[in-house]
């Protein structure tokens, strides 16, 4: 082990953040990208168990306002402000805090992401784990079209490719193409189902759980910028901002409702105390935990293999929504996930295989250069 851990120090590239020097330790990037992505995969699984009457029975409706996902996402960001400050003063950070210049991208980045993540806990009371999980993740391309857009970053046919098969994974997602029950013939159907039994506001959730996928998009591609920023001290304006962007939705939803008589969306709380325990294990488990992991793989696992390794926080949410709370994952959201997972984790499969390739034959010139020293050295000897 020791070896190990001496091997992948060697190995490993200067942290950009301005760090001076350290060296990733991919074993410990990879365990704590899979730790933190199953965190964020539990999310379905908290937020229905701290705000629903009945855990497992959506019908039943919550014991809060309808948006109460918004004020849930408000406390889970709060966390994360409160874990990024004690990491902060816990590595002697507090200085590269206060030189750090505050940016319009550093501020939307996290303005973004708290948008997305009040979106997301809303969209996972609201509709299906599968529907939620599978439209959030519609970021990743979101991001790379909006660096087309205004960076003018030019697109691939991979990438181009990968934007269609996630909006055709979107509507296979949401049923409006795809097969019939019992493997019934292809079709289309674009008769969106606004309410089902189980999910009185369903389509309401859908939209929630679209909306959350453009704003997580928007916040990867404003993080984009200032990468020369520490990321401790990132991390805290970041989250400073995500409360805001979070509390804004929570604001608006509550103000004004989602439709002409639902003011008062969010605040009418009424918790028991099975519901406090799943509101503190939502803001516990998936806020500091989760959220303090994915700083050590961001620390310690190049970029593509960042990205990659997140989407396993996918398939901890469908299998929340099938193990957990009974909901049929259909061949039709088989196809959605397939396509909206590929379409996003090919490109960072790609730049993977690329960036280890291209460290292979790096770690190959210095070996032949080194022989070849070696050599040298041993003819003037003789």
């Amino acid at each position: 082990m020791a070896d190990l851990e001496k091997k992948e120090t060697k190995t490993g590239k200067e942290d950009p953040g301005g760090s001076g020097g350290y060296q990733m330790k991919i074993s410990l990037g990879v365990i704590a990208m899979l730790v933190s992505a199953t965190g964020m995969g539990l999310v379905p699984l908290f937020s229905r168990w701290a705000t629903r009457t009945d855990m497992f029975n959506g019908a039943l409706g919550f014991n809060a306002g309808d948006s109460i996902g918004a004020l849930m996402a408000v406390g889970r960001m709060g966390m994360g402000v409160v874990a990024f400050l004690i990491i902060m003063v816990a590595t002697h950070k507090v200085h590269v805090f206060k030189k750090l210049k505050l940016t319009p991208a550093i501020a939307l980045g996290g303005l973004m992401i708290g948008m997305s993540l009040a979106c997301y806990v809303t969209s996972t009371l609201l509709t299906t784990v599968s529907n939620a999980v599978l439209f959030i993740y519609i970021g990743p391309v979101i991001c790379v079209l909006l660096a087309r857009i205004f960076r003018k970053e030019p697109m691939s046919a991979l990438q181009w490719a990968c934007l269609g098969a996630v909006f055709i994974g979107m509507l296979f997602g949401e049923g409006l193409v795809g097969f019939g029950v019992g493997g019934a013939a292809f079709g289309v159907d674009f008769n969106l189902v606004p309410s089902t039994p189980e999910f009185p506001q369903k389509g309401l959730g859908d939209a929630f759980g679209i909306a959350s996928g453009f704003f997580y998009g928007a916040s990867m591609f404003f993080n984009g910028y200032r990468k020369d920023a520490d990321t401790t001290a990132r991390g805290v304006w970041n989250f400073i901002f995500a409360v805001i962007g979070a509390g804004a939705i929570t604001i608006v939803l509550n103000a004004l409702g989602a439709n002409p008589g639902m003011e008062n969306w969010a605040l009418n709380v009424h918790f028991t105390t099975f519901n406090w325990i799943g509101a503190v294990l939502l803001w516990l488990v998936c806020g500091p935990l989760a959220l303090g992991f994915l700083l050590v793989a961001g620390r310690n696992l190049p970029a593509a293999d960042y990205g990659t390794i997140a989407y396993w926080e996918v398939p901890v949410a469908l299998f929340v929504g099938l193990v957990v709370f009974g909901e049929p994952f259909t061949i039709n959201t088989a196809l959605g996930a397939i396509l909206i997972i590929g379409g996003g984790a090919i490109p960072s499969i790609k730049g993977m295989v690329a960036g280890r390739k291209q460290k292979q034959q790096a770690e190959i010139s210095e070996n032949l250069a080194a022989r070849l020293e070696e050599e040298a050295i041993k003819e003037d000897i003789r």
